[in-house]
């Protein structure tokens, strides 16, 4: 009896391991043989293009744009002149005699009012642009983070599935030796237990799955729910300059600054404006009055007296916001260098710790859960040091795809503070923080 219990336990390690056989040759499959669903698996380009297409807020910033244009246009078109007309009736002792009035007039800014008014709107288009090209940029660096998340969460539930599958051939295998009384009952609690922590992991694992394929989905502009199939390998990170060098490029390059930049010039210009008009703007226009039998001719000039209105509270106000953009500014430097520099050792600390999980050292542990799967079957070890080879095997490729998404977690947080992809800044010159 006890070769048979071997026997059958031989024959469910051969159909665990098996299952895992099967699923790399379907991963490895050919793209002859490939289901539709495969076929249509995404693309990181594909996706990071969908997304700047259809996610909602590359619309806003493009909207923003457009509405800045229109200032631009209102900044640059004169105001329409006005035309007056005032008929009325002349009387005298000869008796009624028609009477009209006519005017026309034109408002004329005080030199240099419109010069700065275009000058505002022009900025105003600029920091619109660049928070749109920003905006882009970061889309594109969120998208590749969850690209990736969503990628290596996905071998975390595959990983999970074949561990809970191999437990409960075990948690079979146990439970028949018990029965046979060639193992104590706790061999079988030991596999229940072994079952249940599987469950647990997969729970948690599918969880993360779908979290990030919803972050991704609301990134490409997609229903939150939809299913996404994406293709694509893990890919190296790429070579990353030291901290001082990051963070002159982060000083130069980095959109969030180009834009607060702009946002103080622009404050700098509307304060100018709000000083100048304290001049008064006039108008000015020809007039015609008839009046049987005479005509009168005339031109008109007209302008407002700054006696009580010398626009103080415009001009403290002007004030306060472009020493608040300044201080932004300020702000923003100390938040980005901050960020960068975390973001740096997270990087460097995530790649020591891949760097751990070698091809060679991961294939050495699936060697010791084959020989230990095969020594339990055989009899000549117990299951107690079977699952802790197990336990060992598959935590370590757990805490491998873990620390692959902590790496491009790491590198999409340098990205952002970088304002550019990593792969970009090697094509760019080292830039001087003056």
């Amino acid at each position: 009896m006890k070769r048979n219990i071997c026997r059958s336990l031989t024959i469910l390690i051969g159909l665990a391991l098996g299952s895992v056989v099967t699923l790399a040759q379907e991963t490895n499959s050919s793209p002859a043989t490939a289901s539709p669903e495969q076929r249509d698996a995404a693309t990181l380009e594909v996706l990071i293009s969908e997304a700047w297409t259809n996610n909602p807020e590359v619309r806003l910033f493009e909207s923003a744009v457009a509405g800045a244009r229109g200032e631009l246009i209102t900044a640059k078109t004169w105001e329409n002149p006005q035309v007056s007309v005032t008929p009325g009736v002349f009387r005298d002792a000869g008796g009624n005699w028609g009477h009209a009035g006519f005017g026309f007039s034109q408002t004329i800014l005080f030199p240099g009012k419109r010069a700065l008014q275009r000058a505002v709107a022009e900025k105003t288009v600029e920091s619109r642009q660049l928070a749109l090209s920003a905006f882009r940029t970061q889309l594109a660096i969120q998208v590749h983070r969850s690209f990736y998340s969503l990628l290596a969460a996905r071998q975390l539930v595959a990983l999970r599935e074949r561990h809970l599958e191999l437990a409960k051939s075990f948690l079979e295998s146990a439970r028949k030796k018990v029965e046979g009384g060639f193992a104590p009952d706790f061999e079988q609690t030991k596999a229940e237990v072994d079952v249940a922590a599987g469950l647990k992991s997969l729970r948690e694992a599918q969880a993360e799955e779908a979290v990030a394929r919803t972050a991704l989905n609301s990134l490409v502009g997609r229903k939150l729910d939809a299913r996404v199939t994406i293709v694509g390998e893990f890919s190296e990170s790429p070579s990353v300059p030291d901290e001082p060098t990051l963070l002159n490029h982060a000083l130069a390059q980095n959109p969030s600054l180009k834009i607060q930049t702009a946002e103080v010039e622009r404050t700098g210009l509307s304060l100018a404006l709000t000083r100048k008009s304290r001049l008064p703007d006039f108008t000015i226009g020809p007039t015609v009055e008839y009046q049987k039998p005479e005509q009168v001719y005339g031109f008109g000039i007209s302008l407002p007296l700054p006696l009580w209105d010398k626009k103080k509270g415009a001009i403290t106000t002007a004030t306060a916001e472009q020493q608040r953009a300044l201080a932004e500014l300020d702000t923003l430097r100390r938040d980005i260098v901050r960020e960068v520099s975390s973001a740096a050792h997270l990087l460097a600390a995530a790649r020591e710790s891949l760097a751990i999980y070698t091809p060679a050292f991961r294939g050495k542990l699936k060697s010791a859960l084959d020989n230990a799967s095969q020594s339990y079957a055989e009899g000549r070890t117990s299951l107690l040091v079977y699952l802790e080879t197990e336990r060992t095997y598959y935590d370590t490729e757990a805490a491998y795809y873990e620390t692959l998404q902590r790496l491009y977690d790491a590198q999409a947080a340098l990205e952002a503070g970088l304002g550019m992809p990593l792969n970009e800044l090697e094509k760019t010159k080292p830039a001087t923080n003056k």
